[in-house]
């Protein structure tokens, strides 16, 4: 039951906190607050947890939404490099990254602006992600696409940490995620955290995912820059039915056993859109 009452609630943890300020970040522009504290709660009791009450929740949603922007989000400039200590020899990553933004960001799953923020964490991570991203069967800007997924966790886990007023942002997650293994977004990695999960909480996340399957059809449409064949429509229905049927366990064998699935790299994609998902609430 959703609790509308007002007044001091149980302690909230920050990891809860840290849901919360991610996804009235990341909602700013979409959702009204009431709505989004509804939705909030709902996720958190599936999680387990306690959750505040929805006054509290629309305050913190609030004073989330209202903090004034960083000027770290305005747009990236070669003329920014210096004075934000973006080293130079960057500036052509840089370059087509901005480039491959603006043809193909649409300002929801993929912003159109390359910020001074974004092209920071691009400079920090670009040599220790470049050797990973190098071994997928993609075109070079599709690489320089997923360095900009990567980079983009690194932001947003960064500006909650900035409302939360910590020393620094602990990354220790998605440093684990994305760099601990040799082969990028290792699903051997990924099916310990996912047992971890409650089950209820796993059913939050493969219901926002099953809620946004034909969004990421057209999204993997605009990816590959055609039409999906039915044979590529038919593989990818595969993959969300393994993981609604028995999690990252069945979804690994169904790849596995798919040549088309394996060629057309949908673990990287299918572990991504399923982590990014649950970062960010389970909700969109």
């Amino acid at each position: 039951m959703i609790n509308k009452k007002s007044g001091r609630g149980p302690k909230i943890s920050n990891g809860i906190r840290q849901l919360i300020i991610s996804q009235a970040i990341h909602d700013s522009k979409i959702m009204p607050r009431r709505a989004l504290a509804v939705r909030l709660q709902e996720l958190i009791e599936r999680m387990g947890e306690v959750s505040p009450t929805e006054d509290t929740l629309m305050r913190m949603i609030s004073e989330a939404r209202n903090k004034q922007p960083s000027e770290l989000e305005k747009p990236w400039c070669i003329g920014a490099c210096t004075y934000y200590n973006i080293p130079h020899d960057m500036i052509p990553v840089l370059i087509k990254i901005q480039k491959l933004k603006a043809e193909n960001g649409d300002d929801e799953d993929l912003s159109r602006v390359l910020t001074v923020r974004e092209a920071q964490w691009i400079a920090r991570l670009y040599h220790v992600a470049e050797p990973l991203i190098r071994g997928l069967p993609e075109p070079d800007e599709n690489r320089l696409l997923w360095l900009d997924f990567i980079a983009n966790s690194y932001v947003k886990r960064e500006r909650v940490s900035q409302q939360m007023n910590e020393s620094y942002p602990n990354t220790y997650d998605l440093d684990k995620l994305y760099f601990y293994s040799e082969k990028f977004l290792d699903m051997e990695i990924m099916i310990p955290w996912w047992d971890s999960l409650m089950p209820s909480h796993k059913q939050a996340i493969i219901k926002a995912i099953e809620n946004e399957r034909a969004d990421i059809l057209e999204s993997t449409e605009q990816y590959y820059k055609r039409p999906l064949t039915p044979e590529e429509i038919k593989m990818i229905d595969g993959c969300f039915e393994s993981l609604k049927k028995g999690g990252l366990v069945t979804l690994r064998e169904f790849i596995n056993q798919t040549p088309l699935a394996k060629e057309n790299g949908m673990k990287e994609i299918i572990t991504a859109v399923l982590w990014e998902t649950a970062r960010s609430g389970g909700i969109k």
